[in-house]
C-alpha cells in the first residue's frame, strides 16, 4: 500500500454513512473529505487535486452521472469508484462506459473498498506521470518557436507555467507576429493536446455569419440550411479554441459567446435544446483590447473572462538577434538550399519589418527563387530592404582586361554597377566568360542579377 496514503473525496448525502466511510479511510492513512452534495463536490475538485472519488449516484442537487461525465472531461486522470445504494444493471453499465473504475453497492465490505482505494489511487498517479511525460516529451519537440530574444524566452516560459491548467490566455501582437503559432504551442503543451485545436479569425468572417459559425445550426434554421451542422465551439469540445483578431468579433456575438464561458452551455442557431461544451479557450489580437473596452467597442466582462494570462510577442524589429536563426530556418526550406551572404544577412537585420515574421518568411522565399548565386546576396534580396537595410556596394573601376594569346579576344571594359547595358560590351564579356553569367558578371562589374535583366533587354 502507499504509505502516503491518497487523497480521497467522498460525494455522499447520508451523513452517517459519509462519517463511516471517512473513518474505516482514515484509518488507512488516507486523507479524506465528504462532500454532501453535487456543487460543493464539483467546487472541492477544481480547487483541490484528489486522486480518488466516491461518487454516490443520487445526490441531493444533481445526478452522480453527470457529475461522472464532468469529472471524466475535466479531471481524465482522477479515478472515480461508484457507491450506491440504488444498484441496477442498466446504471452500472452506463458509469463504467462513462469510464469509472469500479462500482460497488451500499453497504460496501470495508476491506474490500480500501482495496479498491488503492487500486484506483495507483491508477491515477499513474496517469499523472503518464501526462507529465507526454507534457515532457512535446515540450522537447517543440522546436517550431524559434527565438534568441530574451523577451521571447520569457514569453515561452509563461507558456511552460500555465500550459497545464485551464486559464484562458489572451496573446497580443502586431500582424504576422506569430500569434497563431504560440496559441498551437499552447495546446501541444496542454493535457489537451490529444485532442483537437479548432481556430477561427473572426475578421474574415462577415458578422452575419460569425454566430453560426462558432455556435452551428440546425436544419432549417434559415434560408439554405439544408443539414445541421455543429459550431466550432462543439467541435473543440474537450480540445483548444483558438479566436484569431477576437478584437473584430461583433458586439452582439459577444454576448453570446461570454455566456458559453460562463456556463459551459450554448444553444445551435435555431435549436431549443441547450448543449455543453468544453475546451480551452486560446484568443489573439493586434488591437490594444482593454482600449477597445474603453472605446465601447469591446465588452469590458469579456475582456476578463479571455484574459486570464495575456503574453505579447514583441515585433522582430525589437529582437534582431532572431533573425539570422529565422533565416536560416526559412533558407533549410528552400528548394535548393542557398545559404546567405554576410551583406544580405545585414541588410536584413537592419530592415524594419513591418510584416514582421511573415515578411521575413516571403522575403527569403523570394530571394531564394530569384538567386543565380551559389550564395544569396544583397543584389537578390526585394527593393525595399536594400533601400532601407542596406546599400549595394560600389564595384571598384578595373583597368581594361587584355590577352596575350595569339587568337586574342577583345578587350572587355568593366562596367560601372550604374551604367546601362551596351549591346557590344555585354556580347563580349560574355563571349569572353563563354557565357558562363557569373564568369560575364564579374568581368563587366555588375551582379548576375543585372547582367540577367540586361541580357533580357538587349534579346541576347
Amino acid at each position: 500500500m502507499n504509505n502516503a496514503g491518497f487523497r480521497v473525496l467522498v460525494a455522499e448525502d447520508e451523513a452517517t454513512f459519509g462519517l463511516t466511510v471517512a473513518r474505516a479511510l482514515k484509518n488507512l492513512n488516507h486523507d479524506v473529505k465528504v462532500c454532501p452534495t453535487g456543487k460543493a463536490t464539483l467546487k472541492s475538485l477544481d480547487s483541490t487535486e484528489w486522486d480518488v472519488l466516491l461518487l454516490d449516484l443520487k445526490l441531493p442537487d444533481a445526478d452522480g452521472v453527470d457529475i461522472l461525465a464532468r469529472v471524466r472531461k475535466e479531471h481524465p486522470e482522477l479515478q472515480t469508484i461508484i457507491v450506491t445504494g440504488f444498484a441496477n444493471v442498466q446504471s452500472a453499465i452506463e458509469t463504467m462506459r462513462l469510464g469509472a473504475f469500479d462500482y460497488l453497492t451500499k453497504p460496501p465490505n470495508f476491506e474490500e473498498l480500501g482495496m479498491r482505494v488503492e487500486k484506483a489511487g495507483e491508477k491515477t498517479l499513474l496517469e499523472r506521470e503518464n501526462r507529465r511525460l507526454r507534457f515532457q516529451v512535446q515540450r522537447n519537440l517543440s522546436s517550431n518557436i524559434l527565438t534568441r530574444s530574451p523577451v521571447l524566452q520569457k514569453v515561452l516560459k509563461t507558456i511552460e507555467m500555465v500550459a497545464g491548467a485551464r486559464t484562458p490566455v489572451l496573446i497580443e501582437g502586431e500582424s504576422g507576429v506569430g500569434k497563431e503559432l504560440l496559441a498551437q504551442h499552447v495546446h501541444r503543451l496542454s493535457p489537451r493536446s490529444n485532442k483537437g485545436f479548432v481556430d477561427l479569425n473572426c475578421a474574415a468572417v462577415p458578422s452575419s455569419l460569425l454566430e453560426s459559425e462558432l455556435f452551428g445550426f440546425e436544419r432549417g434554421a434559415f434560408t439554405g440550411a439544408g443539414n445541421e451542422k455543429p459550431g466550432l465551439v462543439e467541435v473543440a469540445d474537450g480540445g483548444t479554441l483558438f479566436l484569431d483578431e477576437v478584437g473584430e468579433m461583433a458586439a452582439e456575438i459577444q454576448s453570446k459567446f461570454l455566456r458559453v464561458l460562463d456556463s459551459g452551455t450554448f444553444y445551435r442557431v435555431g435549436a431549443t435544446r441547450k448543449r455543453r461544451a468544453d475546451f480551452r479557450l486560446v484568443c489573439a489580437t493586434n488591437r490594444d483590447l482593454k482600449g477597445e473596452v474603453t472605446a465601447g467597442r469591446f465588452r469590458k466582462d469579456l475582456f476578463y473572462r479571455i484574459n486570464g494570462v495575456k503574453v505579447v510577442i514583441p515585433p522582430l524589429r525589437e529582437r534582431p538577434e532572431d533573425i539570422p536563426l529565422l533565416v536560416e530556418h526559412f533558407a533549410r526550406l528552400l528548394p535548393n538550399q542557398k545559404s546567405f551572404s554576410a551583406a544580405a544577412l545585414a541588410a536584413l537585420q537592419a530592415h524594419d519589418w513591418p510584416g514582421n515574421v511573415r515578411e521575413l518568411h516571403f522575403a527569403v522565399e523570394r530571394a531564394g527563387l530569384l538567386a543565380e548565386g551559389e550564395k544569396i546576396d544583397i543584389h537578390d534580396l526585394p527593393p525595399e530592404i536594400v533601400e532601407k537595410g542596406g546599400r549595394l556596394p560600389a564595384p571598384a573601376v578595373a583597368p581594361t582586361v587584355t590577352t596575350e594569346a595569339p587568337e586574342a579576344e577583345p578587350a572587355v571594359p568593366l562596367a560601372a554597377a550604374g551604367d546601362g547595358p551596351d549591346a557590344e560590351r555585354v556580347r563580349a564579356a560574355l563571349e569572353k566568360a563563354k557565357w558562363r553569367r557569373e564568369k560575364a558578371a564579374e568581368i563587366l562589374g555588375v551582379s548576375p542579377r543585372t547582367l540577367y535583366r540586361w541580357i533580357k533587354k538587349l534579346g541576347l
